[in-house]
């Protein structure tokens, strides 16, 4: 029988992996990272100007209510030194009208109308009432009892609620602005828990938006992995996994580009969706539907950095903003001001980001389309931002940690096919938390049942 490397073999190397990783170190289950890129957390790399500056659109949510934050508690448990700036709240932008949300911890459904109304183009006066009593059915739930709710369309359960059309439409409307979306989408696919989940995190305070110092890359992803390197769990870099070594038709390890091989107990898949048909071959109906449906909501991501010499762009918080109709248009993010250890001195940093369905992108007209989308925006918003702008680059993103908000198939905990095989991702259930966080719940989920099955 080959030797094993370890009880658990843990692909991807991603926040889902790591928490995964930290989580079976905590549960005393010996584990291997195989990390596919030259370092780990590689969707979460910064981007850099002038000397020193660093912008990202990706600021880890911190929810210290579920079981003390997946990274946070993966950062402890491997003794990485991470530390983190909390952001100051959000705002919510309307363009047309310029009317302008603080979303400051609103805790009860009265609360939250009075931070979001000014955003709602006609008065709430008459459904108000039936606004508050629907709100407070998710905001009384637990969080476990709200992610049970992750396969229920938000639009079907309003309606189960005594909700009419109208206050299914405020709904979406403020899904669309929490999620990046458009009204349409959100209620052709959003979950209540995706809509309420980001609600309860970014509104009611039960989340915090952070900026890790100097990056989340650098100040997160990549002392995790040197954490794990550290307690006895090895992360090997830079492997090109080949295929899923089955062996009496349990997961056994995997094979690698090149030849060597990873052996484990059990295989953990902390990957994206778009990784997984590369590494199973054939797929069962438990797996291709999520996929399916995941390849079917896809879209594109487009960010532009511009570092400024002026003072231009008076914003202090990170902005959503949102044209006539509810859409998202894009978010802002003054880096000065949220991340103080991301601008150089003397300079000011805007990071800008836009969500785009297949269709909207193609229509728009691509990468080049939507880059100027978003300048053309900030230009607008801020005039004089073009001639301020001595540095500027751009970015897109592969992995949106968006799967956990729609109410679509999910990948299942484990195979029922082969024995040992185990889905750690946020595109597999359960799920738990929002954005980064949710990554990292499904991955410290998974190590714990993991931990469990194994000790039979």
């Amino acid at each position: 029988m080959p030797k094993l490397d370890a009880d658990v073999v843990v692909v991807g190397a991603g926040v889902a992996g790591l928490c995964c990783a930290a989580q079976l170190v905590a549960e005393g289950v010996s584990a291997a990272v195989v990390c596919e890129t030259p370092e780990v957390g590689w969707a979460l790399r910064s981007a850099q100007l002038g000397t020193r500056s660093k912008g990202f659109v990706q600021h880890p949510i911190f929810q210290p209510g579920l079981n003390g934050g997946s990274w946070f508690s993966a950062a402890r448990i491997v003794n990485a030194p991470v530390s983190f700036h909390v952001s100051p709240p959000m705002h919510i932008l309307n363009k047309a009208t310029g009317a302008r949300a603080e979303l400051r911890a609103a805790p009860s459904a009265s609360a939250i109308l009075d931070v979001l109304a000014p955003l709602v183009p006609f008065p709430l006066d008459e459904l108000r009432a039936d606004l508050e009593r629907v709100l407070n059915v998710a905001l009384r739930m637990s969080w476990e009892d709200l992610a049970a709710l992750q396969r229920t369309p938000l639009t079907h359960w309003v309606a189960e609620q005594g909700g009419d059309q109208t206050l299914t439409m405020i709904m979406c409307v403020l899904a669309a602005n929490l999620t990046e979306t458009t009204p349409q989408v959100a209620a052709e696919h959003v979950s209540v828990y995706g809509m309420m989940g980001m609600l309860r995190g970014l509104v009611s305070g039960e989340a915090f938006v952070t900026a890790p110092s100097p990056d989340p890359w650098e100040g997160l992803l990549v002392p995790l992995g040197r954490g794990l390197d550290a307690a006895g769990c090895p992360v090997r870099r830079g492997a090109r996994v080949e295929q899923l070594i089955v062996e009496d038709g349990r997961a056994a390890g995997v094979a690698l580009r090149g030849g060597d091989e990873v052996r484990g107990r059990a295989v953990a898949l902390a990957v994206g969706n778009p990784r997984i048909p590369g590494l199973l071959g054939p797929l069962a109906s438990e797996v291709a539907a999520p996929l399916d449906y995941a390849n079917q909501l896809l879209g594109h991501d487009a960010c532009t950095y511009s570092l400024l010499d002026k003072p231009v762009v008076p914003l202090q918080n990170m902005t959503m903003v949102a044209d006539a109709a509810g859409s998202n248009l894009a978010y802002l993010f003054p880096m000065q001001a949220i991340a103080p250890d991301s601008t150089e001195e003397g300079r000011w940093l805007l990071a800008a980001q836009a969500q785009f369905s297949k269709e909207a992108y193609a229509e728009i007209g691509g990468h080049d389309g939507a880059v100027k989308h978003l300048l053309d925006l900030q230009e607008d918003m801020f005039p004089g931002f073009h001639d301020a702008t001595v540095d500027r680059t751009e970015m897109t993103h592969k992995h949106h940690w968006l799967n956990p908000l729609t109410h679509g198939p999910k990948l299942p905990p484990q195979s029922s096919e082969v024995p040992g095989l185990y889905f750690a991702g946020d595109g597999s259930t359960p799920i738990l938390g929002i954005g980064v966080e949710g990554a990292g719940q499904a991955g410290a989920i998974r190590a714990r049942q993991i931990a469990a099955d194994l000790r039979g």
